[in-house]
């Protein structure tokens, strides 16, 4: 049996630097101050047709893997830079001779580069923000695709679809494998009015399940699904100032039954998070086209305030899952 020997200190986002925080307001403030503004949309998913070439895209790159997906989802493709892949290189190096867990690095341990993501980006080329993902595995289990894996993981898929111009990736293969992608400058491409939903409208092949191992928890603090086979993580992301909240989601099947959904819940560090989440408790079935109608409210730090929205969209899942270790059990 292959275990995943993921921290969870892994799955934890790095701050952004920059100003990607939503203003709080109060629902008596939202009663004084009615929404009279646009209609909140999804944003229009053009699907596969917008990859020019399926074939490879799973097997080479981890920025050629999320161009891929950001290109389904209508979004600008991010440039594969030499420079911010230092960045990455730098950090995977540091957390393979230290065994380091975390997106800080401390001075005075054996390669150290720079205190956080920015600063070490900054190194080698300018940026206004930046930000990270990384995951690190042990053992004899090692996916094929690290990078889908952590896409699947909700607070890190947000971060991906982010508004992001520049990417760079790098791999450290030692006693472990590690993965980092660093991300640079923010250019504002999703509207101040529209939300990214990931499994999107029309999609034919949504993953089936997914294991909780995202720090922070998105089915909630200190719950016993910390480590589960659980259904896949349905988002709702925002461009660069938003933060949304959701206030219900319904998903069901075609049958008209609804499947029970964790939304996750909010806390004061997530006041600049860009991305709400809900998880079906259970892996969802193949060949099985699902309804969603999510509402809420959208608030953009230099836009919009408690825009509600009542978005509803369907996707189709993917045959029985390919990735075996979700068939297996888990310590």
């Amino acid at each position: 049996m292959y275990r995943k020997t993921f921290s969870a200190a892994l799955f934890s986002i790095t701050a952004l630097h920059l100003c990607g925080c939503a203003t709080r307001h109060t629902a008596s403030e939202a009663a004084a101050a009615p929404y009279t503004g646009p209609r909140i949309t999804l944003h229009a998913a053009p699907g596969t047709n917008a990859i020019a070439d399926l074939s490879d895209e799973r097997t080479t790159s981890a920025i050629a893997f999320l161009n891929a997906r950001r290109a389904e989802l209508g979004l600008s493709a991010l440039a594969s830079d030499p420079l911010i892949a230092k960045a990455a290189q730098a950090h995977a190096s540091y957390l393979e001779v230290n065994r380091a867990a975390g997106h800080e690095e401390r001075a005075g341990l054996p390669g150290f580069s720079a205190a956080d993501v920015t600063a070490r980006v900054r190194l080698h080329t300018q940026t206004a923000g930046a930000s990270e993902v990384f995951a690190v595995y042990g053992g004899q289990r090692a996916p094929a695709l690290p990078i889908e894996e952590i896409f699947d993981s909700p607070y890190h898929r947000g971060a991906m679809l982010y508004d992001w111009g520049r990417a760079g990736e790098a791999v450290a293969s030692g006693n472990s494998q590690i993965v980092v992608v660093d991300f640079a400058d923010p250019q504002p491409a999703i509207g101040a009015t529209e939300l990214v939903a990931y499994p999107y409208n029309g999609q034919k092949d949504a993953p089936l399940a997914w294991q909780d191992i995202e720090q922070p928890d998105p089915m909630g603090p200190d719950t016993r699904y910390r480590g589960a086979i659980l259904g896949y993580p349905i988002t709702l992301s925002g461009g660069t100032n938003a933060h949304i909240e959701l206030a219900t989601f319904d998903l069901r099947d075609p049958h008209g039954k609804k499947v029970r959904c964790q939304i996750a819940p909010l806390t004061a560090a997530d006041a600049g998070r860009n991305t709400a989440v809900c998880t079906p408790f259970s892996p969802l079935r193949p060949h099985t086209t699902y309804s969603v109608r999510a509402t809420g409210l959208l608030t953009q730090q230099f836009g919009v305030a408690n825009a509600p929205f009542d978005l509803e969209w369907s996707f189709t899942t993917s045959a029985a899952h390919a990735r075996s270790w979700l068939q297996q059990p888990h310590a």
